[in-house]
């Protein structure tokens, strides 16, 4: 008996480091693997029966969610949940993680989850597939790094047009234009977006030009000798931005964690910044009590815009003050989503219901995404 893992059973399963080496394979060859939904659900025996034989089963949460094809009728007990899948989906959909236990693929799990989650979720959980890192809560830091991600835009573009008008692709194409590509850490990805987004949904409205991506560097103490350096999050400048008369490539933002605290580190980081500088980056640091402090987030990025050439756009006093309204709303929004307690939704219900002004996942839907300016 065959079992297909799918919704928030199917992401603890990805995330598990027991899955690892299969995820993370060298590109192009993702291990996507061609089968069909299995055609019953398990009974609770053969649940138990794979739970005694595989150790990933016995790590996840319970009960499991496993997808039935249409016809098969729901069922839920103790130990599992079915999912009805209404519509057929592409062959080559699912992964392989052991014998008798397979998964939908990742970009046929934020396709599943996306009608649960607001979008802002959506963006973040997306942020975390395309990036180098998986939330764990039951291991130290909360995560571990992956070597590469999980899964690319090209894939979670191909996989969305083979679905056509399946539930919840319209979604996911709207937050795939707006996820972070390339980031360490949950922390990272919201730092980005809290630069990137547009002002109308709280961000700095910022160039985000890569996260992670390789930049080619002289060593200082051998200029001879090449390197590289990966920022965290690297700003785009404008064409011909310079600063202290010379070319300006851009400005990168480092989030200062904890692994930054040691001597050690502080060695690291500085020669990290004397060669940035050298090639024409310009580098800020962000440290946690930083990150919490909306006023020295808006002192921070005002600097930045004077380093990059690129000046906000004048406001009266009233736009200014429902402008910064909405930038600790979005600071506040992100920090609620831990990416494993998953009700952005709710809470927009209970705020509708309140009559607040603070941003919800309603005005997440019906503003333009014109309006992110992250094109």
């Amino acid at each position: 008996m065959d079992i297909m893992l799918s919704h928030f059973t199917a992401l603890e399963a990805i995330r598990r480091q027991e899955t690892r080496w299969i995820l993370e394979k060298d590109r192009p060859a993702r291990p996507r693997i061609m089968g069909n939904v299995p055609a019953d659900a398990p009974s609770d025996g053969e649940v138990t029966a794979l739970l005694a034989r595989s150790p990933l089963l016995a790590g996840l949460s319970q009960p499991l969610e496993t997808l039935v094809p249409h016809g098969a009728g729901r069922r839920r007990s103790r130990l599992v949940k079915t999912h009805v899948c209404a519509q057929p989906i592409p062959a080559s959909s699912f992964l392989e993680l052991a014998p008798g236990v397979r998964c939908v693929s990742p970009e046929h799990l934020v396709v599943q989850l996306a009608p649960l989650l607001s979008e802002l979720e959506l963006i973040v959980l997306l942020s975390e597939l395309l990036g180098a890192y998986a939330i764990v809560p039951a291991i130290e830091d909360g995560m571990f790094q992956r070597r590469r991600p999980v899964t690319t835009r090209e894939l979670m573009a191909s996989h969305l047009d083979a679905l056509g008008s399946f539930p919840g692709v319209a979604k996911v194409r709207r937050a795939l234009r707006y996820a972070c590509v390339g980031s360490g850490s949950p922390r990272e990805t919201k730092l980005s977006l809290r630069l990137g987004l547009n002002p109308a949904r709280g961000g700095y409205g910022l160039d985000v030009l890569s996260m992670n991506a390789p930049l080619e560097v002289r060593r200082i103490h051998n200029m001879m000798k090449k390197g590289i350096r990966k920022p965290d999050i690297l700003l785009r400048a404008p064409a011909g931005t310079t600063r202290n008369g010379r070319a300006l490539l851009g400005a990168a933002v480092e989030y200062d964690g904890k692994d930054h605290a040691t001597e050690e580190a502080h060695q690291r980081d500085a020669a990290r910044h004397n060669e940035l500088t050298a090639i024409g980056v310009v580098e800020y640091l962000v440290t946690k009590a930083q990150y919490r402090d909306l006023a020295y987030m808006d002192g921070l990025v005002a600097q930045i815009r004077r380093d990059l050439g690129t000046p906000a756009r004048r406001a009266t006093l009233a736009k200014a003050r429902q402008l910064r309204e909405l930038r600790q709303g979005l600071y506040v929004e992100l920090e609620l989503i831990d990416g494993v307690n998953w009700n952005g939704l709710e809470r927009a219900r209970r705020r509708a219901e309140k009559n607040e002004d603070a941003p919800n996942n309603e005005e997440w839907e019906a503003v333009p995404v014109e309006a992110y300016g992250l094109d």
